[in-house]
Parts: C-alpha cells; structure tokens; sequence
C-alpha cells in the first residue's frame, strides 16, 4: 500500500476544489444557474477567503433559519492570516451573512452559560441548567433587546450561506448525502488505494436534473424521518406523501432501493402503532423484501388465513431471495398447521450437520485458533493437515480475485467518482441482474485452471487496492495456492454462484476454518465456544454444503476442568 504521508494545512480546499471541479465537468448541463454562479463565485475568491468558505462549510455550526451559524472571535485557523478580510470578502460574495436578524432562541447557543449570565439584564440564579437559563432568558421579553445588544456589543454573528448548492454538487460527486471530504483524506494519508475505472458521460448515474431533483427531495424526506416517527400516524402518512414519485420500471435503481428502504421503515412504524391497513397500503408500493413478508405477517394477524397463505405461495414461486424463501416455507407451513389447512404444505427440512464435541485445556487465544490447533495435530496419517482460520474472508476474498474485471465494470450507475472501493449497488439486490450475462459467462468457463490462473494474477497485480471481498491482510500466497490446488472447481462455482445471489446477506456466516489434508481433501469447519450457538445464516451456509456435497461439520469446544 501507499506510504501514509503528511497531509499540507489547507489539503481540504485542494480536495474542495477537486470535488467541485468534477461535478461541472461531468454534469454542468444539469446544474441550476444558481449552482453555477455558486461556483464561479467561489472561484472569484483570494485564497484566504476560499480557505475560510470550505472551513465553515465543512462544520457543523448552530442551526438557524440564516444557515449554520459561527462567532467570528471564535475562528482560528493557522493556515489563514488574514481572517478578518477573508469574511469579508465571503460577506461581499454573498456566501457569508453578517449579524442575521434571527429570533434570540437561534442566538442564544452559540454563547455559554458564564456568558449569557454575565449579559442576562436580570440576575439569574448561577445554579440553572444550560435549558432552564435560556428559557428564563426568552421569558424576559422585554429585556430581550438589551441582552441581544449586550451579546454583540463585541461579537460578530456570521451565517453560511449556498450551502444547499454545495449538497447537490456533493450529491453528484458522491452519489449520496451521507459522505463527505474525509473520503479524499483517506486517499491523501496513503490509507486507501482505489481502482481505476472508466466515468464517461454514458455511465454517469445522473442522466437528468429530475433525477438529481428527486435524489435531493429524497433526502430531504430522510431528514425528516426520526421526527416523523415520534410524530405519529398522521406525520408517518404525511411524509410517505411527500416522497419522489418514480415509474417501478425506472432505470434509476438507486433511488428505487433508497425510496423501498425509506417506505419500509415508515411501514414497520405503522404497524407497531397497530395501524395495520395504512401499513398494508405502503408496504404495497415496495418492490423488495421484506414487504411482501410483512404483508403476510398483517394478513394473518387480522385473521385472513386465505391471503397471508396466498402471499406465502407467491413468495416461493418467485422469491426475491433466499431469506425471503426461508420465511415463506416456514411460516406459511406454520400458519397452515395451525388452522388445519396444511393441504399443499411441507414441513422445512432441517439439515443437521455433522458435529463433534472435544475438551480442550483453556488457553487466551481465540478458540477458533484453539481447535485450528487441534485439527492440525489430530490424526491424519504420518502426514500433518494444515489448517487457517479464515472465516468469511476466503471464498469472498478469492470470488473478489476471480471477478475483478466485472466488479469495476462500467455499468451505467455503479460509479459516481473516481474513490469508491465499490459499485454504488454492491450491497444491493440490483447488483447480480445488473451484471447477469457476464457472471454467467464466467460462472460457465470456471475451471481449476483459469480460476487459479485468473486469481493469483490479480493477486499479485491488485495487492492492496480496495475491493469490497477482499482482505487483504487475511490472504496469504500458501493459502490461496492450498484452497486453489484442494478444493474442486465445482465447489468454487456453487459457492460463487451463492455469494453473488445475494452479496449483502451471504458473505456472512462462512465456516471459521478450513482444513487441509495430506490426502488433497478439504473440510470446513464452524467452531462453537462453551455457550455458544449456531446463528441461521451459519445454519442456511451449512444446509447449501450438504446439498452440494461440500465436506463440513461443527465442532463444539468444552474446557477441560481445572
């Protein structure tokens, strides 16, 4: 990996200006007047004044109807000598406001409590908590222009401004309102290496100013969701209205998850508010799980048998995925037991796998390096096996080796910038299908020889740059050429093809070890401590292993009695 290095005083205008510099280059044709004069004036700007813009920009401040708010005496930044000018000159810019005329509950924070003591008109009992002196303080209406003067008599109140210009520019570089610059300190300090991938204009995820439009109004939505939620019913409804509204065929599979994950969640609050037909209604404009699940569990509650046993049918005749199957196998069997109508229904198999139980002496060591220990030493010939706690980061690490080229693939939408360690729908149920044709043809032409030639290649030639599959402090040469040379490439493509079918929930739950044996077999083992259970994503890994005849068993770990 890189060498971290030092970073210089003002690295965060070098990355501000890289940001924006993108975002007008790729989509300036999209971009309102009022965000291209934003950034032209910012580019009018001395140095020191830039400086001091992305400073304030990049804080938190008070919140007020003006814009974030700071107290000008409060600023010090080494990197910028003159200060005092450079507000200036943000001021006469338009992206500074000076002393806004703001309620004095807005004013009030950016000052401590000995302060507004001292100011206070009246004497107030210096016992007061920060809440009781603010509100005795706005109970002095009449005094409230006399404390305001006394506050400012030797402070100057300064409100960022157009920072509702610079989220959209953040919107389009990142794709998201939840990152921010940090994500180019990363890459600054030698912290993070990325691949290099193809962002031409045909690939952008914005193809259209809606679509930014309705990006922005989802997050706005998404700001408003904790408050709604304490609200009530009547709010939940109200900001489920104010969602974007988008054709379920649209191309923008982004905002389609991002809206699904948002109406679940004002669901799910419905119905725990026992407001179960408004619930229903919502779940019904959702397109991924768990809607058609929660629909099920609503049918029933209320006692219609018929339609949560039908929603069951229609889950496994065409599941989303496989924790959606589980659901639909085991709770329609369930509820058709239970009221007598099991005609049609199966009980789940439940695979019991293979377990043995040993008493080891108790050491601080994990235990799952314990019984790699152990199997390593147990008998196997005159021969020792070898074996490596590897967890989930083995068949992840060797699927992200084997797909490289089709991970940083141009799909139109994936990538946003050039400093993502993922496609933008990795994690996503959008992320296979997006790809379908090309997984299928490498699934296909997966032999022992091109998988090992493929993996070690991009081993060598990737070490270190970021891949959402692999750790890279979790592979080894030896291991990869053991797992490589042991393990059958029928397994490999059983394993890959579960993996990709759902990345979010089965790159979990792996097996902790793999064993190697003298005689070129293999075996995957779950270790389970004193106490310690099974987890279902543990249980749907093991249950996949005994259908495709994947050697495997648990091993449960006693201490030895002192």
């Amino acid at each position: 990996m890189a060498e971290p290095v030092e970073l210089p005083p003002d690295y965060y205008l070098s990355n501000f200006r890289a940001l924006v510099d993108f975002v007008l280059d790729c989509y300036e044709p999209l971009l309102t007047d009022e965000e291209r004069q934003f950034y032209a004036s910012f580019h009018t700007l001395d140095i020191d004044s830039q400086r001091l813009y992305v400073r304030l920009l990049s804080r938190k401040g008070v919140p007020s109807a003006a814009g974030a708010m700071f107290r000008a005496s409060k600023l010090d930044y080494a990197e910028i000598t003159g200060l005092p000018e450079a507000a200036e000159q943000l001021v006469d810019a338009g992206l500074l406001r000076r002393n806004p005329a703001l309620p004095l509950a807005e004013i009030l924070p950016l000052f401590n409590k000995a302060e507004l003591q001292a100011c206070s008109p009246t004497p107030l009992p210096k016992s007061l908590k920060r809440p009781a002196l603010e509100l005795a303080l706005l109970e002095q209406s009449a005094a409230s222009a006399e404390l305001l003067d006394a506050l400012l008599a030797n402070e100057s109140l300064l409100a960022v401004q157009a920072a509702e210009h610079f989220e959209t520019f953040k919107l389009c570089f990142f794709g998201n309102l939840n990152q921010d610059l940090t994500d180019y300190v990363l890459r600054d300090l030698g912290l993070y290496r990325y691949e290099s991938y193809p962002l031409d204009q045909q690939h952008l995820p914005f193809q259209s100013r809606t679509q930014i439009d309705q990006h922005l109004r989802y997050y706005d939505c998404l700001a408003q969701l904790d408050e709604a939620l304490d609200a009530g019913t009547q709010a939940i409804l109200a900001l489920a209205e104010q969602l974007p509204m988008t054709a379920p065929n649209s191309e923008d599979t982004t905002l389609l998850r991002r809206l699904d994950r948002l109406r679940l969640t004002l669901a799910r609050q419905l119905e725990r508010l026992d407001e179960l037909d408004a619930a229903d209604q919502l779940y019904r404009r959702c397109t991924r799980p768990p809607a058609r699940e929660r629909r099920a569990r609503i049918a029933i509650k209320r006692g219609d048998i018929d339609r949560g046993l039908a929603l069951c049918r229609k889950i496994l005749a065409a599941p989303h995925n496989e924790a959606e199957q589980v659901f639909a196998e085991s709770f329609g069997y369930r509820t058709a037991k239970k009221e007598g109508c099991l005609d049609g229904w199966q009980q789940p198999a439940r695979h019991q796998p293979p377990t043995e139980t040993v008493t080891l002496p108790q050491a601080p060591e994990r235990v799952e390096l314990l019984a790699a220990d152990y199997l390593q030493q147990a008998s196997h010939g005159a021969e020792i096996a070898r074996c490596y706690y590897v967890e989930n980061c083995l068949f992840n690490g060797v699927l992200g080796l084997y797909i490289w080229d089709i991970l940083f693939a141009p799909v139109p939408g994936a990538f946003f910038n050039p400093f993502q360690v993922a496609p933008s729908d990795f994690r996503t149920s959008d992320f296979y299908p997006a790809r379908r044709a090309v997984f299928e043809q490498r699934l296909a032409e997966l032999d022992s020889e091109s998988l090992g030639k493929r993996v070690l290649r991009n081993f060598r030639e990737k070490w270190g740059i970021a891949n959402p599959l692999v750790a890279w402090e979790a592979l080894t040469g030896d291991l990869l050429e053991l797992a490589l040379k042991h393990i059958p490439a029928d397994h490999w493509r059983h394993l890959f093809r579960r993996l990709l079918s759902d990345i979010a929930n089965h790159c979990s739950g792996l097996p902790d070890l793999i064993l190697f044996t003298p005689d070129g077999g293999y075996e995957l083992v779950e270790v389970k401590g004193p106490g310690d259970r099974l987890q279902q994503n543990q249980v749907r890994w093991l249950a996949f292993f005994a259908r495709h005849q994947i050697p495997h068993r648990v091993l449960h770990v006693e201490w030895q009695q002192p």
